[in-house]
C-alpha cells in the first residue's frame, strides 16, 4: 500500500510506503523545488524557478542554451551533454564517467518520430543499434539488429497503455506473447508470460523512476508512463516529440506548441498519477482519456470551453485542422452549399462550427436536424478510418 499526500491545488506533497518515502514543495508554475515538505528555504535558494528551468535540484545541476534546451547534466554518477538539431529535437548525447565516454545517436522520421538510436565509435560510426517502427504515434515494434525484435500492443484504440509485448528472440523461432500489468497512470508494474509467471517487475517513484526493478530472465522492459521509452544509456525517457527526466519530473525541452500545452512549457502534468502525456504535448487526465476514447468511437462529447475543446485536440495529432480561426467561420465556407455538404470535410481533420457568421449575435450556429449542434459552438471531427464525432461546448 502506498500513502499520497496533496496540497490544495491536488499537486503530490508526499509519497510513504515500505520501500520509498519522499516529499516535494513546488513554486507557483509548479516547478519543484530544491526542498522537502516542510524544510524551509537554505541561504541564497528561492521559491521559484526562473522561466521555469530547474538549474538545481538534489545535487543535480542543468545548463541551458539560448533556446532553452538542456545541454549539460551533471551529478555524481557522471555528466551528459546533449547536442540538438535545428527542430530541437535531441541527436546526440555525450555521458562521461570518470575517464570513460560513450556516445549516443538518435534518428528521426519526417514527422519527428524516433526511428533509430545507436552507439557511436570513436570515429563517429553508428553501431549497436536499434531501430523503431509506428503506427501513428504510438511505437509499434522496436528491432535490435542481429538479436530480436518486440512488437507492442496497446489496450484500446488511440491507448498508449500497453496491453502485450510480442517477442522474436531470432529469425525462425517461435514467438511469445508477454502480457503487462499496470498501474492506475497505465505505467507497466509486472510483465507475466502465458503461464501466468512473472518475468519483471518494478515500483516507481512519483516522478517515474524506478525504486525497484527485477527479472527473472532477460526481458529488457523499457516502457515507463504512458507513450514513454527509456533510454537506459542516459536515463531520459523518450516522450515522442520530447525526452522527460524522471530526476526532476520535467521536459528538458519547451513545449513544441508552447502555452497551448500549459503556461510552465516544461512541466509534465499537474499529478503523475492522473495525469499522462503520450505525446509530450500537452497533459491530459482521466475524463479527458474517456473523452477521446468516445470520440474516436463515434460518441460526441462535451466540454465546458474553448480551451477544454483545444486540449481534447491537441492530444490526437493524427487529426489536422480544415478551419479553425478561433473561431472558424463556418458559415463562409458553406455559402452557397447545403447542409448535407458539411461532413465533406477530408477524413483526418476537424473544423470549428463556433458561431453564426451571418448573423453573430444569433444563438443558433446553424440549422440542421441536430439540436445539439445547432444550439451550441462545436468542433466537427472525421477521423482518418471515416469516423465521424463532435466536441460540443456548452458553457
Amino acid at each position: 500500500m502506498t500513502d499520497y499526500f496533496y496540497d490544495t491545488t491536488g499537486r503530490i506533497t508526499a509519497c510513504r510506503n515500505e520501500a520509498y518515502l519522499d516529499s516535494w514543495q513546488y513554486d507557483a508554475a509548479a516547478n519543484l523545488l530544491d526542498r522537502r515538505q516542510g524544510e524551509t528555504a537554505q541561504a541564497g535558494a528561492g521559491s521559484v524557478v526562473p522561466f521555469n528551468r530547474i538549474t538545481s535540484y538534489r545535487g543535480l545541476h542543468y545548463r541551458y542554451d539560448e533556446y532553452g534546451r538542456v545541454v549539460e547534466k551533471r551529478g555524481r554518477n557522471g555528466t551528459q551533454h546533449y547536442r540538438w538539431d535545428a527542430e530541437h529535437r535531441l541527436t546526440e548525447v555525450a555521458v562521461i564517467r570518470g575517464s570513460t565516454v560513450r556516445r549516443y545517436g538518435y534518428v528521426y522520421d519526417a514527422p519527428g518520430r524516433r526511428v533509430e538510436k545507436h552507439e557511436l565509435d570513436a570515429e563517429g560510426k553508428p553501431y549497436n543499434r536499434t531501430t523503431f517502427l509506428w503506427d501513428g504515434m504510438r511505437l509499434a515494434q522496436e528491432c535490435r539488429l542481429g538479436r530480436s525484435s518486440s512488437l507492442y500492443i496497446y489496450s484500446d484504440q488511440g491507448s498508449h497503455e500497453p496491453l502485450a509485448r510480442v517477442d522474436r528472440a531470432a529469425p525462425g523461432e517461435a514467438d511469445e506473447v508477454l502480457y503487462y500489468h499496470t498501474d492506475v497512470n497505465g505505467a507497466p508494474e509486472e510483465m507475466t508470460d502465458g503461464g501466468g509467471n512473472i518475468v519483471w517487475e518494478a515500483g516507481y517513484q512519483v516522478w517515474g523512476n524506478l525504486t525497484h526493478e527485477k527479472e527473472t530472465r532477460p526481458v529488457q522492459q523499457n516502457l515507463r508512463f504512458q507513450g514513454q521509452y527509456l533510454d537506459r544509456e542516459t536515463g531520459l525517457h523518450y516522450n515522442l516529440y520530447r525526452f522527460y527526466d524522471p530526476d526532476i519530473g520535467k521536459f528538458i525541452s519547451g513545449d513544441p506548441i508552447s502555452i497551448r500545452g500549459g503556461i510552465n512549457l516544461y512541466q509534465y502534468a499537474p499529478n503523475p498519477l492522473s495525469w499522462i502525456d503520450p505525446l509530450g504535448l500537452a497533459g491530459c487526465n482521466a475524463q479527458q482519456r474517456r473523452n477521446i476514447s468516445d470520440l474516436r468511437n463515434g460518441k460526441d462529447v462535451t466540454v465546458r470551453s474553448i480551451d477544454e475543446a483545444r486540449a481534447l485536440l491537441d492530444n490526437m495529432p493524427d487529426l489536422r485542422p480544415h478551419v479553425d480561426n478561433f473561431p472558424a467561420r463556418s458559415g463562409e465556407l458553406y455559402i452557397g452549399t447545403k447542409f448535407s455538404d458539411v461532413w465533406k470535410q477530408p477524413a483526418g481533420t476537424y473544423r470549428g462550427d463556433l458561431y453564426n457568421v451571418k448573423n453573430p449575435l444569433s444563438n443558433v450556429v446553424h440549422n440542421s436536424k441536430n439540436p445539439l449542434h445547432d444550439n451550441n459552438p462545436h468542433y466537427n471531427i472525421i477521423f482518418g478510418d471515416g469516423t465521424k464525432a463532435g466536441i460540443i461546448i456548452v458553457p
